[in-house]
């Protein structure tokens, strides 16, 4: 009786791996063609800024409020 048990215990596990298994191909599959491109001329907006902080900005700044 022991060996039917353990018998059903691997392939519960098997089916259950199987699925999760085509799910996760199935996501990725509808991620990789629902995925946005980005569009054209979009690189001049990710230039790194400059990390130097200019004080005539800040002095500016101060002045509004």
């Amino acid at each position: 009786m022991r060996k039917k048990q353990i018998d059903r215990e691997i392939i519960l596990l098997l089916t259950t791996t199987l699925i999760t298994v085509a799910v996760w191909i199935g996501f990725e599959v509808y991620r990789a063609y629902t995925k946005v491109s980005l569009p054209e001329g979009l690189e001049q907006y990710l230039t790194p800024i400059d990390p130097v902080l200019s004080t005539g900005v800040l002095e500016k700044l101060e002045k509004r409020i």
